[in-house]
């Protein structure tokens, strides 16, 4: 019997620890799918996010590869158009093609190949330039000199190009393709189409031109297409630009679009070179070249299995980390109370005496920890700065109250209280303006005088002291022993800031400015001290005061005559900027400044500056200028930056002058009109310039792009369309009034002959010469 009780314990106390166990599986199994499902969801919405970004951002690279590839290929291509107009127009060419057959030609001839030699050796790209002479039958090249046509391995081209009805053309001529060739020709001569026609050609290495836009470029030209393609090769092969190659890219679906295509710009998907889907992505410029970069799908798509694989190692991380952790926290949950009195044993280490409760020994442990935690905090904030650092700051601060604190604090941080004591605030001059710190780095600016100073108090034989950055500034508290005679210690004073002067100027760059208070022999004065040299960098409002104030050199008593405020003189600059004559303002501002330094009064003579600007800015109100225009600039802000004399005078001069003029001239809103015919006129009148349109927001003080917006308001197109329109009106008022060729007619409005033929042909339906005959 006793052994059936003994058994039916032991099963009881198995079951109960079975029972235990399952609860502790429930728990864990809830507690790892509580941690798996977030991270399942938010490794879903990781991946698509990265998918989409990933996408915009390979889109993106090759927006910018394309636009990059065009820069450069429109340098090379109208470089080599230029050359060869260049050399088209020489007079000796033209006296080689209408000369043929004269006794000089042997002279011409090779005063020509040294032309070409050195256009070849000029230009990297161009592998050979010819000229075909038809009366003779002889070709000028620069590698073969003097050639008969039938003897010349281009005469194929040749044959080719004079059955072209084009002045000019880039083409792949056969001979040419075959030695990786493009070719640019032009028709001899320029002028009259009397008699057989010459021609100049330029052989380019299309694989150099290649190679030098991006790798992997194509270049076809057909029909009268210019196309040049960066095709991305997933199979890391070079391309060969061979025939039947060209071929192949010429005749893919997505390229024959893309030359249909009205649009300049846009993006589509279609068959690449392997019938796979791929991302062809266009530019066209007005000179009819057309640039194209194309992404297959399938590079995109590998791009995204890194992030496959990435979030599948992300999710088991965590889900592997979330059950590990799930396992330990679910088994230690169990006994809690017992771990934690544990840890609470080994933390009090004797201070807190063990009670019979448990959970009140708990949490006067915990109540130690507390303030423990108090404790450390107090330390790091008296750590921050240094201590000594700290005290000095307090006592320039004035932050002590009673003498008797400032000396414990002193004594108890190293400061020594028995010495003489004078405080020097050093600045630096000009360098926000020279824009080699911005505003915000004052503590670096600070930071950085600091450390010179200190450098140079270490060498120092008479005085120590300390040194700490401060407000922007660096502030040295100089400590001099009290048997010192007060001129040896003046003396030694002035050498420290002639010397840390010096090393700012030649170590850093800086001008800088040194403010000396008076010498006090008690270290609670140092704050009197400091204040004093404050009010002695206020003197470099005055001229020719040095870059060293003493504040006994400098103070003088208060003349007891009545201050005046010199209104006529305000008059007169009011009116010489209303006038718009900046000079004679300037003039004005000269006497205005000098008739203030005779006051010596720091407060006058601000405040009688921001009465002048206060009046200049009414009178921008009374031009018309609307006052939120005005605001922006934020006048009276920059006006309490400015400290010394020269900042003052070259603001008003350079700054403030100069805005007045800009803005009753072109910033108005009410005169929007007026500043668009501006632009207007200047268009019209320099259209054989370069023109942009952040030169001209420059010219009317406005940001670019509130110009074109504004352009397009006021004129219903946008900035370069009424450029391109108003070179076409001079083009046709030249064809319509002069006898100038159309060669000479391009350059005067900015354009190569070959890009203004197919302008014009584009705007006005006609070429220019049949214009010419129609309206003349």
């Amino acid at each position: 019997m006793a052994n059936w009780r003994q058994l039916f314990v032991r099963k009881s106390k198995l079951d109960h620890a079975k029972n235990k166990k399952g609860y502790l599986y429930k728990l864990i199994w809830l507690s790892c799918i509580s941690v798996c499902i977030p991270v399942i969801l938010a490794s879903i919405a990781y991946y698509f996010v990265s998918v989409e970004r990933m996408e915009q951002h390979l889109l993106t690279e090759s927006e910018s590869s394309l636009q990059l590839m065009k820069d450069r290929a429109e340098r090379v291509m109208q470089g080599i158009e230029s050359e060869s107009l260049q050399l088209a127009n020489d007079p000796l060419t033209m006296r080689i093609i209408q000369n043929a057959g004269n006794e000089k030609s042997i002279i011409w001839h090779l005063e020509f190949l040294e032309k070409l030699s050195l256009i070849k050796n000029m230009n990297g790209f161009i592998k050979e330039v010819f000229l075909y002479i038809p009366n003779d039958e002889l070709v000028l090249s620069n590698d073969y000199g003097t050639i008969s046509r039938e003897d010349f391995k281009y005469k194929e081209d040749i044959n080719e190009l004079l059955s072209s009805t084009e002045p000019s053309q880039w083409n792949q001529l056969p001979r040419g393709t075959e030695n990786g060739f493009i070719t640019f020709a032009r028709m001899l001569p320029i002028i009259g189409s009397d008699g057989q026609k010459g021609i100049l050609a330029f052989e380019v290495d299309a694989l150099a031109v290649g190679q030098f836009l991006e790798t992997n470029t194509i270049i076809l030209t057909r029909n009268n297409e210019f196309i040049i393609m960066n095709y991305f090769d997933f199979f890391n092969s070079t391309l060969q630009q061979d025939a039947e190659y060209l071929e192949k890219i010429y005749e893919l679906e997505g390229v024959k679009t893309i030359i249909k295509a009205s649009s300049n710009a846009g993006r589509i998907v279609a068959p690449g070179i392997d019938g796979n889907p791929a991302q062809f992505q266009y530019v066209k410029n007005v000179f009819n070249r057309t640039y194209v970069s194309v992404i297959p799908e399938d590079f995109i798509s590998n791009q995204f299995s890194w992030i496959r694989g990435m979030t599948l190692l992300i999710v088991f991380f965590f889900i592997g980390i979330g059950i590990v952790l799930t396992y330990f926290t679910s088994k230690k949950a169990y006994s809690p109370i017992e771990r934690l009195l544990e840890h609470s044993h080994s933390l009090n280490i004797g201070r807190i005496q063990a009670k019979g409760n448990e959970l009140e020994f708990i949490k006067d442990c915990l109540d130690h920890l507390s303030n423990e935690k108090d404790k450390l905090v107090l330390f790091m904030e008296n750590s921050k700065p240094t201590l000594r650092e700290r005290c000095l700051q307090q006592i320039i601060n004035g932050d002590y109250i009673r003498t008797d604190a400032v000396v414990h604090d002193c004594n108890r941080y190293g400061i020594d209280c028995r010495l003489t004591n004078i405080v020097i605030v050093v600045e630096a001059e000009n360098i926000y303006k020279k824009k080699r710190f911005q505003p915000e780095e004052r503590g670096v600016v600070a930071f950085a005088l600091a450390n010179v100073m200190q450098e140079i108090l270490r060498n120092q034989q008479t005085a120590k002291g300390y040194v700490i950055p401060y407000q922007g500034a660096g502030v040295v508290i100089l400590q001099y022993h009290s048997e010192l005679e007060h001129k040896v210690m003046h003396q030694a004073t002035l050498q420290y800031i002639e010397e840390v002067s010096a090393a700012l100027r030649e170590y850093l760059s800086f001008e800088v400015t040194a403010g000396i208070g008076r010498y006090y022999s008690h270290i609670a004065d140092v704050r009197v001290s400091y204040k004093e040299a404050q009010t002695a960098l206020q003197y470099r409002i005055f001229p020719n005061m040095g870059s060293i104030l003493y504040i006994e050199d400098i103070e003088v008593e208060k003349k007891h005559s009545i201050l005046r405020y010199p209104f006529e003189l305000e008059a007169n600059i009011i009116d010489a900027l209303e006038r718009k004559n900046e000079a004679v303002a300037v003039e004005y501002l000269t006497k205005f400044a000098d008739l203030l330094q005779n006051s010596q009064s720091h407060a006058f003579i601000l405040q009688c500056y921001h009465i002048l600007l206060s009046s200049i800015i009414v009178s921008l109100e009374k031009q018309g200028v609307n006052m939120m225009d005005i605001m922006e600039h934020n006048f009276f802000e920059q006006l309490k930056q400015k400290k010394t004399f020269n900042d003052l005078h070259e603001w008003f001069a350079e700054v403030v002058f100069s805005q007045y003029i800009n803005l009753t001239q072109h910033g108005v809103e009410a005169n929007e009109e007026l500043g668009i015919q501006y632009i207007c006129k200047y268009i019209r009148e320099h259209c054989s310039e370069d023109l942009s349109l952040v030169q001209c927001a420059e010219m009317i003080g406005v940001s670019p792009s509130y110009l074109s917006r504004l352009f397009k308001k006021e004129m219903g197109m946008n900035f370069l369309e009424y450029v391109v329109e108003s070179k076409i009106s001079e083009a046709k008022r030249l064809l319509k009034e002069t006898d100038k060729n159309i060669s000479q007619i391009a350059l005067q409005v900015g354009y190569s002959e070959r890009n203004l033929n197919r302008i014009f042909q584009r705007h006005v339906q006609t070429s220019p010469g049949n214009y010419r005959l129609q309206h003349r």
